[in-house]
């Protein structure tokens, strides 16, 4: 009877021994999960973001025959705003942005024509995207006025 209790004792401690083992091999299953990164907008996009909204509205003013009296963001920043990639900043790049400034100007000099000078700045908007980045031109293409 002694021999039949010993052997229950040995089977329950091993028993225990295995679910502990069983644990720890669970423990070392469990991967730990970084915290998400947040995508941060580098100055220039975060600057065309401005101008894409603005130019939601001016469109809305332009449908109905008026035209802004000043532009709602500062054009210099196409200029001295920092790039998501500094290779895009180049002499193209910036002979578009003056050509893209003088159509902005022409929009507040020249109300009269205000629809053509809108398209005129958010053609070129997609026109320089087909060269640099182009994953914003069918959002772009739907400021245009038809």
């Amino acid at each position: 009877m002694y021999k039949a209790l010993f052997f229950l004792m040995i089977l329950g401690l091993l028993s225990c021994k295995e679910e502990k083992a069983s644990i720890s091999s669970t423990e070392k299953t469990v991967t730990v999960k970084e915290p998400l990164q947040m995508y941060q907008l580098s100055e220039m996009a975060s600057f065309m973001e401005d101008m894409y909204v603005a130019h939601e509205h001016i469109k809305e003013k332009a449908l109905k025959g008026e035209a802004p009296d000043t532009l709602p963001y500062d054009l210099s920043k196409l200029h001295t705003a920092t790039f998501t990639d500094a290779a895009d900043n180049d002499e193209t790049y910036q002979r578009m942005a003056n050509v893209f400034i003088e159509y902005e100007e022409q929009m507040v000099e020249d109300p009269e024509h205000i629809k053509q000078h809108y398209n005129n700045s958010v053609k070129l908007c997609i026109s320089c995207h087909q060269l640099k980045c182009t994953g914003p031109i069918p959002r772009i293409k739907k400021l245009l006025i038809n």
